[in-house]
């Protein structure tokens, strides 16, 4: 049985706001706490696809609803206009996914 989705334990007052909005949660991105931003979604339990997680296989790709993210390693193919791929993804500022 899978949890319901929640705000990580170790969530900081600091940093980009990452909003989850099917799931209706939001928490504030740590990089010292999570490499990307589809750790941060399993921190919070937030149901996500994925499989590679080297941004190669497009599982993840999710629609990003507002903000801006940069990738580290850039993918070989970036994501459909108004998507982003979760897997290899940070964000730049506050950001909204469709998750």
């Amino acid at each position: 049985m899978r949890k319901p989705p929640h705000r990580p334990p170790a969530d900081l007052e600091t940093g980009p706001l990452v909003s989850f909005a099917r799931s209706g949660i939001a928490a504030r991105w740590n990089p010292s706490a999570c490499e990307t931003m589809l750790e941060l979604a399993e921190a919070c339990d937030v149901p996500v696809r994925w499989a590679c997680r080297t941004g190669v296989c497009h599982n993840c790709e999710s629609g990003l609803v507002s903000g801006e993210v940069t990738y580290l390693p850039q993918p070989l193919d970036l994501p459909a206009t108004g998507n982003l791929l979760i897997c290899r993804s940070r964000p730049v500022g506050d950001v909204v996914i469709d998750l």
